[in-house]
């Protein structure tokens, strides 16, 4: 006897596939669901129901193909793991001999090889992570309402408003929808993040977006000029200001008037010039080196950095009142190493790039390459992976990257010293702050003030860690009545 979940779920798909059959416009037009317990679909069938889109039960991988071959779908929706054969390659199938048909796996959101596999054998256009979450049946609702199947649609990168920037992860749909935020303000913002997580993407996305659009958008570096040269460059010199000054010159920020300057590396500038930025931000007026006027300029100004700017105010090498002033919007960046999910996206977005400057066209990575890359640590981020792909395009001789063509750093194990109890900076970091926050019962403020932080770098690290709100004021709570919440204290950590 069928289970009432099984028999609610078959209920589900009879609605929705009579009223295909009796609507000839949407005829071959169904979503193909590989059900072995379709009440387990029933969230996906109402959702995709409520758009209009028809779902129709299948119940192994023979038999999509079998339906396909009587007609077209819209799509074909399917675990990893079948009864007879493995979900992703029936899709890989479907990619081959049914181009138009969208597809799309559902798996354990934690499972980042099975997303690398899905998307470089079978090109997914979608992965549906579970467990549900109505966000993401919204979205594969909407992307399987754009268009007809019989018109191939390239798999989804990143957010259409932000094409530069590649990544689909949760982080980066947040991030994103933070910049077109801001990017309707004219506020200060300071984007915060590693080397090479793409800091300068988010200013230009910033500005593509503003208002601000058709006017210039100048990237200057901070560290990369002297003290009295950066002076100069961002305000401008008279003639006979300094040796070499031999004609007058317009500063960056008089050359962006009504555009946007992009500050990088804004902790490396010296104590004396941020004292003329925070001047300028105070005023709106710069002064050029060397003369005795000054001007107006309308220009919003877009900083970035590295480092921890709150510990670099403590240790008195940054002022603390240009902080405020530059972190009006704070965006932090994620490492790459924490949107792992993004690899395969950012690799097909290198692939194509990269092999049409050396005019090769490449199918994609193997699978144990993709999976070295999805494991690998990234110090580097984005960029580091970047030029992995470009060193595997120049050296690989067959169709697909393969390991051979990886740096041997990325294939190698370290060997020799004996690695047993020892732990990453990172990790002991992690630990050291959480049991500081049980030893004070989750009382944010006390455990700041004994780890010598801020309560805003104290939040961001646990943010790091994996932390939401939620789960923070659970921690509190239970510390706060003498209880150990359900399960293990730190499950809501990820790594």
């Amino acid at each position: 006897m069928d289970a009432p979940g099984f028999q609610a779920g078959e209920e589900q798909f009879k609605v929705h596939a009579e009223a295909e059959e009796t609507d000839p416009s949407r005829a071959g037009r169904a979503v193909l669901v590989v059900a072995r317990d379709a009440g387990a679909w029933a969230p996906l069938v109402q959702c995709l129901g409520g758009r209009g889109i028809a779902s129709e039960p299948v119940a192994d991988a023979a038999s999509v193909l079998a339906r396909l071959e009587r007609g077209p779908a819209r799509a074909v929706v399917t675990d990893a793991r079948l009864p007879d054969g493995d979900g992703i390659d029936l899709l890989a199938t479907v990619r081959r001999r049914w181009p138009g048909v969208r597809r799309v796996l559902a798996s354990d959101a934690r499972d980042p090889g099975v997303l690398a596999r899905a998307v470089n054998r079978a090109g997914i256009d979608f992965f549906l992570a579970r467990p549900w979450e109505a966000a993401g049946l919204d979205e594969l609702a909407s992307l399987l309402a754009e268009r007809p199947a019989s018109a191939p649609a390239p798999a989804p990168r990143g957010d259409a408003r932000f094409p530069e920037i590649i990544g689909s992860s949760s982080e980066m749909r947040e991030l994103l929808e933070l910049v077109a935020k801001v990017a309707e303000t004219d506020s200060t913002a300071l984007v915060t993040g590693e080397t090479g997580t793409g800091k300068e993407l988010v200013g230009r996305a910033i500005h593509r977006a503003s208002r601000r659009r058709d006017r210039v958008f100048c990237a200057v570096n901070s560290a990369a000029f002297p003290e009295t040269l950066l002076e100069s460059e961002l305000f401008g010199h008279r003639r006979g200001a300094f040796t070499g000054a031999s004609q007058n010159k317009k500063g960056l920020f008089e050359h962006a008037h009504r555009g946007t300057v992009f500050l990088d590396e804004v902790a490396e500038m010296p104590l004396s010039m941020q004292a003329k930025l925070l001047r300028f931000l105070q005023t709106g007026e710069i002064r050029p080196v060397g003369d005795e006027s000054v001007r107006r300029v309308d220009v919003r100004l877009v900083t970035a950095t590295n480092k921890d700017l709150e510990r670099e105010v403590e240790a008195g090498r940054f002022r603390e009142d240009l902080y405020y002033r530059l972190a009006v919007i704070p965006i932090h960046v994620p490492a790459l190493r924490e949107r792992r999910e993004d690899i395969p996206e950012l690799c097909a977005h290198f692939l194509g790039h990269v092999g049409a400057r050396a005019g090769k066209s490449l199918e994609g990575i193997d699978d144990d390459a993709m999976q070295l890359l999805m494991e690998h640590a990234w110090p580097g981020n984005v960029r580091e992976l970047e030029n992995v792909i470009e060193r595997g395009v120049a050296l690989c001789r067959g169709s697909r990257i393969g390991l051979d063509d990886l740096p041997r750093r990325l294939c190698e194990r370290p060997t020799g010293a004996p690695t047993e109890g020892v732990q990453s900076l990172p990790s002991l970091e992690k630990r050291h702050i959480l049991e500081t926050l049980d030893r004070v019962g989750w009382n944010r403020k006390r455990a700041a003030a004994l780890l010598q932080i801020s309560t805003t770098t104290l939040w961001r690290r646990l943010k790091e860690f994996g932390f939401d709100r939620d789960a923070a004021r659970e921690r509190a709570a239970a510390a706060g009545a003498g209880l150990e919440p359900a399960g293990d204290p730190r499950a809501h950590v990820n790594g």
